[in-house]
């Protein structure tokens, strides 16, 4: 049973308890906890009464935002960032120095490939932060449309609609006020006449848009469609979600906005330096690293809270509560020649014979799935339903759905695609898996609903994969 809080250890009253025993439901820190190895299968059992032992997990959000941001600031000054603002500065900055040689009539569509790489790097970084991963991937840009310019709208839409009340009264109430946005800076430029910046209502339609500019980032960041962006109700819901966690990371942003002006500050003072390409090179790197810190506040913010504005599914949110610790101590493997009475060698034996079984089970599934002969796969695949199921590999998972889609055996490719999806996560069977499951159950079961419910967690637990791309594309309605 997930635990929601921190739980003590039944027998030392100073530790955290990592694991429940399943028998007489105490609960154990590493001490208490005793690891044991049957073959290839890693158990934890019980060191008052012996029983199986199982891990108990707790929400992520009971590490509140605040001292996760503690070590944020580590985020832009990891190697995989260093790699990635190397990366994307020198492709920005070769971007950028075209856009100064061609006419200008090629100079638009050139700066409008400069931003939307930039905002699709962006929010993948978002994404990637809301799944606590920190590879730091540069997305693929496979498709212009919808890899490039659709990000690009996005990110200049968000800034747009979070100056437009501040602007429009600028523009109603004075005279000489404008606005443009460059794309090589990551706000909107304002010509301002110095009697506005003394108007009080000004800077409250200023402090409004600043407030939502967060939810913005996050809503376009999680591929919601344009016009959700302009739903107050959907921002306050977003809002009332995350609680303060939300008010935290706003602080957390508005505090790196003078940091990021200064870079522009010195990025400016680069590009007047008479060397070619790096002085722009080291320009565009230096206005990368706050845009990089901010995307990972704003996925800090999902994947603390996330779930609770419906992003992920809510057993992601739940992670073991002592993490990777193991316990103290291990019992002796039951393998070999250790002196036991009757019933325990039995059960020893039983467990050898077993995992023979197991072991020959899956070598001839492998061997069937090479040679393709899906009548032998199937039969032997129906031997290994009676161990765990994470045990098999999710590639033989995969292949036990698509044979039994071909076959027409419908209830059984629902069972192997769930599999290969749930065994493997992080690989890229999954995705490729849950497409297959949604394919499955709407054009062959015509279970619509729990196809658009696969459909729409891909969409959320893959962005930015093939998969995603074609969930997108096939399921009725956008993720909420």
């Amino acid at each position: 049973m997930p635990s929601p809080t921190a739980i003590i250890c039944q027998t030392h009253r100073g530790a955290l308890a990592g694991w429940r025993c399943l028998v007489c439901q105490a609960a154990l820190c590493p001490e208490c906890a005793v690891g044991q190895r049957i073959q290839t299968v890693e158990l934890v059992r019980c060191g008052l009464c012996g029983g199986d032992a199982e891990v108990l997990r707790i929400h992520r959000g009971v590490v509140p935002l605040a001292h996760r941001l503690k070590r944020a600031w580590r985020y832009p000054f990891s190697l995989p960032a260093v790699q990635l603002v190397l990366a994307l500065g020198a492709f920005l900055a070769a971007t950028g120095w075209v856009a100064t040689m061609v006419p200008f009539f090629i100079r638009l569509p050139v700066l409008i490939f400069y931003a939307g790489t930039f905002w699709a790097t962006f929010f993948a970084l978002v994404r990637e932060s809301a799944r606590g991963d920190t590879t730091l991937d540069i997305p693929e840009f496979t498709e212009l449309g919808r890899d490039v310019l659709a990000p690009g709208l996005r990110g200049v839409l968000v800034f747009l609609v979070a100056s437009l009340p501040a602007l429009a009264f600028a523009l109603v109430a004075y005279s000489g006020v404008g606005a443009g946005m460059d794309v090589f800076s990551w706000f909107i430029l304002w010509r301002i006449p110095p009697e506005l910046l003394r108007d009080g209502v000004f800077w409250l339609l200023v402090g409004m848009g600043a407030l939502w500019l967060p939810v913005g980032l996050l809503l376009a960041a999680s591929h919601q469609p344009a016009w959700r962006l302009l739903n107050p109700r959907l921002a306050l819901s977003v809002v009332r979600g995350l609680g303060s966690d939300y008010w935290v990371g706003t602080a957390a942003l508005a505090g790196l906005v003078p940091l990021h002006f200064a870079a522009h500050v010195l990025a400016a003072g680069l590009r007047l330096l008479p060397f070619p390409f790096v002085p722009h090179l080291l320009a565009e790197c230096l206005t990368l690293l706050v845009p990089l810190l901010a995307a990972h506040i704003l996925g800090l913010l999902l994947f603390v809270r996330g779930d609770q504005v419906g992003y992920g599914e809510p057993r992601e949110y739940l992670e073991p509560l002592l993490g990777g610790t193991r316990p103290v101590r291990d019992a002796p493997p039951l393998v070999g020649h250790m002196a036991m009475d009757s019933a325990a060698q039995e059960v020893v034996t039983r467990a050898v014979d077993q995992e023979a079984a197991f072991d020959g089970a899956l070598g001839n599934l492998t061997t069937a799935m090479e040679s393709r002969n899906i009548p032998l796969a199937l039969a032997t695949y129906a031997e290994l339903e009676q161990f765990p199921a994470a045990r098999v590999p999710a590639a033989l998972h995969l292949f036990i759905g698509q044979a039994a889609a071909v076959e027409e055996n419908f209830p059984l490719a629902v069972s192997a695609l769930e599999r290969a999806a749930d065994v493997a996560p992080d690989q890229e069977t999954a995705p490729r898996a849950l497409v297959l499951l949604a394919r499955v159950l709407g054009e062959r079961m015509h279970e619509t609903a729990r196809a658009e419910e696969v459909y729409r967690y891909v969409q959320h637990r893959y962005p930015d994969t093939a998969a995603a791309r074609f969930a997108s594309k096939h399921a009725r309605y956008e993720p909420e």
